[in-house]
């Protein structure tokens, strides 16, 4: 899937769960915290948790 970057509207070609280019990802939350935000999405979306219908209605406050 190819997305844009939601910052500078970037094409992003590869199948990260964040649409944030790495140039906007860096300059915004440095390179250690991007790199763990994309690890972080990117296992999320592997365990299909990153879809809110995923949520335990019981469990919302």
């Amino acid at each position: 899937m190819v997305g844009k970057c939601v910052y500078c509207k970037a094409e992003i070609s590869d199948d990260r769960a964040v649409e944030v280019c790495n140039r906007c990802g860096v300059m915004v939350w440095g390179e250690k915290m991007f790199k763990a935000i994309l690890q972080n999405m990117g296992d999320a979306k592997a365990r299909d948790d990153l879809c809110s219908t995923n949520l335990d209605p019981k469990k919302i406050y």
